[in-house]
């Protein structure tokens, strides 16, 4: 969302070393869709500034303002509003707030101008801010209460009148009420009541206190310092309180009843002499304002841009380039020849490079190489960026919270249809691996040189070498992205799914345009209204067929190869038997034979074919089974959509023509299985485990290697039927509990029909 105030700036208050503060700065970054400024409010309680010197050695790029002593909370406040801004956020620190916390702060006290001040919903609290204390302390717990909290209020907010009870965990705060009220009283010392003292201040110079209910901020333990001490500082900081605003204390009558005794609890508006404006003082003087240069480095960031054949939105990727806020930066721009790019290039920020490499994983690797920056940012071709992306990514590595940054919660526009689609937090994290785009990743260079390069795919490369990263220490921060970047989705993605529908048709919805897309939206709808040019975005798949003499069954193997639908493909045929088939081969640019002159293993051949392949994509093509037009396609869909390392079918028909029998295979094993004949995997997950040398088995122990892996199941068994013969190389137990026969005509027919 946007929002009123241009400047809003966080100040999170710390006074222990043992709280997890780097947790809780990382915690705002990824719940805060908002543009923000950051301070650590450096305030230690008595005994702890050495252990609080550490943790702050670990957030050297986030600026820190000491708090003068004795310290405590107002003073601690006070620091952070003597700093130029439009709205200030007081945070206490081992807060993690929820999702758009700051979003429903921000629209409550846009709601009414007299709203001044604002706080959300919590688990720990004395007042009604208190709405959710069984709340756990994990990611899924916070996000799942903020859900119950916004379905339950929806974006109301309501008065804390007649007590003016706003708490200070998190404690926000207009400019024009700091204009007016001035300073917090630093009366209270370490204690509490001030946060009141100051609402009542801000009450009785015309502005509202508000509980923004669906905000939510959960709040860790307090401290032991605080556990101990402020029992006692809440009952001294009663009478201070009451001393400050009961009218009772402070006129005439104070004289005559020198013992006036205090109140227990104070009943606020209810009480006549409650705060006489005759008698309350509402501005205090604010402290001499520190200096302080809240401007982060700027350090070089490399945008890494792999592309093929769409010089349109290279073009359109360019412009958004341009448009950065953040100054420091060049774009690199890897292609394999001159069509992949739009007209001539000529600016000294911008890099062009010409490779022999296919994938986009080893287009990611020339760019990183050679990139100046060290930063290093992912800038795919077909998507939308906003102006503030590099600058929002850049923000968390350069304070020292993170290696990695990534966009969560994106939306999808599929420029065909001209339609905006969302999907649920959990469906995104589904979707995407550690809940981030990969297209969106922003990281160290050093952590290409200590956990690169990405692997030679064009399938999940990203994610891999994140998790790579990940598993050897790099920390990631997952941002809000709705706002900063937009998947673009059309016919030439390279990953393949249905938007609206794919894993969960329910956990989508498709939303309106979005306001930021205005200026660009021409583009878009030109886009939607042009056919695209050529194929040379989908995947090659290199489909492997060793054989030996089979003389009969591979000319009905090519056919099948040749009418298959799916148009980036190459058949690879080895060939060891005594009977040279090299006569059935056609002319084709797309079939490759290979004659070897000693007879090889079935696992050797795979290997060899595989070491052959040009596709980031391996398909088994078996020499004697039936394979429909449309099954090369269906095997892609399936690795694609599900961004899977191998797939195929589990459910398998089978037909034995000299007898015209036929069978259903019905794998119902413990362990994940696909049969082999209908193998699709990705030539990274091969380089992996490779096939043992063996002829027999040599497809499952690929299947049911130790290596991990994605393994989903091709739903489509109508389009592939194995053939049972008397030269099967791996005989069929036709009579074992797996296979239930099935009526010959039904298998026919579909050979037939398709």
């Amino acid at each position: 969302m946007s929002s009123s105030h241009d400047r809003i700036l966080i100040g999170v208050h710390v006074t222990t070393g043992s709280q997890g503060l780097p947790a809780t700065l990382a915690a705002i970054h990824e719940t805060t869709a908002l543009g923000f400024e950051l301070i650590v409010l450096v305030d230690p309680s008595p005994g702890e500034a050495e252990s609080l010197a550490q943790v702050l050695a670990l957030c050297r790029g986030v600026a820190q303002l000491r708090v003068p002593g004795p310290g405590g909370a107002a003073a601690s406040f006070n620091q952070l509003i003597t700093q130029p801004a439009d709205l200030y956020v007081f945070l206490e620190n081992d807060v993690r707030p929820g999702p758009d916390w700051l979003e429903h702060l921000v629209r409550a006290l846009d709601a009414d101008p007299r709203n001044g001040l604002a706080g959300p919903s919590t688990n720990r609290c004395w007042n009604e801010q208190g709405v959710a204390p069984t709340c756990g302390d994990s990611t899924l717990d916070v996000e799942r209460q903020a859900e119950s909290l916004l379905q339950r209020f929806g974006p109301t907010w309501r008065s804390l009148a007649p007590l003016y009870s706003l708490a200070d965990f998190c404690f926000v705060v207009r400019q024009q009420v700091v204009a007016a009220v001035g300073a917090a009283d630093t009366g209270y010392a370490r204690g509490p009541c001030w946060e009141m003292d100051y609402s009542i201040r801000a009450a009785r110079a015309g502005f509202c206190g508000v509980w923004a209910r669906a905000a939510f901020v959960r709040r860790g333990p307090l401290p032991a310092w605080r556990i101990e001490a402020e029992p006692a500082l809440l009952q001294v900081n009663k009478r201070v309180y009451q001393d400050r605003f009961c009218g009772r204390r402070k006129g005439p009558i104070a004289a005559q009843l020198p013992q006036l005794p205090y109140h227990e609890q104070c009943r606020g508006d209810d009480c006549p002499d409650f705060a006489p404006a005759t008698t309350t003082r509402v501005q205090l003087p604010l402290p001499s304002a520190e200096p302080l240069d809240l401007a982060l480095e700027q350090p070089l960031v490399s945008c890494i841009m792999p592309t093929r054949g769409r010089p349109e939105f290279v073009a359109r990727a360019i412009l958004y380039f341009r448009r950065q806020l953040y100054p420091n930066r060049e774009l690199i721009i890897v292609h394999e020849d001159a069509a992949d790019l739009p007209d001539v290039i000529h600016e000294p920020n911008i890099r062009v490079v010409q490779t022999k490499q296919r994938s986009i994983g080893g287009k990611r690797n020339e760019g990183t190489r050679i990139a100046r920056g060290t930063i290093i940012a992912h800038w795919d071709d077909d998507d939308w960026h906003s102006e503030q992306r590099l600058t929002r990514q850049v923000a968390p590595i350069v304070r020292g919270i993170a290696d990695i940054t990534g966009l969560s919660g994106l939306l999808f526009l599929v420029i065909g249809a001209g339609e905006f689609w969302a999907v649920t937090r959990g469906l995104f994290r589904r979707l995407f691996l550690e809940n981030v785009s990969g297209g969106t990743l922003v990281f160290r260079r050093e952590l290409w040189d200590q956990s690169g390069p990405y692997p030679a795919t064009s399938l999940r490369e990203d994610a891999e070498f994140m998790a790579k990263a990940i598993r050897e220490g790099a920390r990631l921060c997952r941002l809000p992205g709705r706002d900063l970047y937009v998947y673009v989705r059309h016919d030439r993605n390279t990953w393949k799914f249905s938007e609206g529908r794919y894993l969960q048709q329910s956990e989508w919805s498709q939303v309106p345009e979005p306001e930021f897309l205005g200026r660009d939206r021409e583009f878009y709808a030109a886009a939607a209204s042009v056919a695209p040019s050529s194929s040379s975005a989908q995947p090659l798949v290199s489909c492997i067929m060793p054989t030996a003499n089979r003389r009969a069954f591979v000319p009905r193997a090519i056919e099948h190869f040749l009418a298959q639908d799916y148009p980036a493909r190459e058949l690879i045929i080895i060939d060891d038997g005594e009977d040279n088939i090299a006569d059935l081969i056609p002319q084709s640019q797309a079939v490759r034979y290979l004659r070897l002159e000693r007879r090889t293993s079935l696992g050797e051949k795979r290997n060899l074919a595989c070491e052959m392949a040009r596709g980031e994509l391996v398909a088994h093509w078996d020499d004697d089974d039936w394979m429909a037009p449309q099954w090369l396609g269906s095997q892609i869909q399936t690795l694609l959509e599900h961004r899977a390392d191998i797939c195929g079918l589990d459910r398998v028909y089978f037909y034995a023509p000299d007898t015209r029998q036929a069978w259903r295979y019905v794998y119902d094993g413990a362990q994940p299985w696909v049969c082999g004949g209908t193998l699709c995997y990705t030539r990274d997950f091969w380089r992996r485990v490779r096939f043992p040398q063996t002829n027999v088995g040599e497809d499952n122990a690929l299947v049911w290697s130790a290596q991990p892996k994605r393994l989903v199941v091709n739903g489509r068994n109508d389009l592939y039927v194995a053939t049972v013969h008397q030269h099967n190389t791996s005989p069929k137990a036709t009579s074992s509990a797996r296979w239930h026969s099935f009526p010959a005509s039904h298998v026919e027919q579909l050979m037939l029909q398709v």
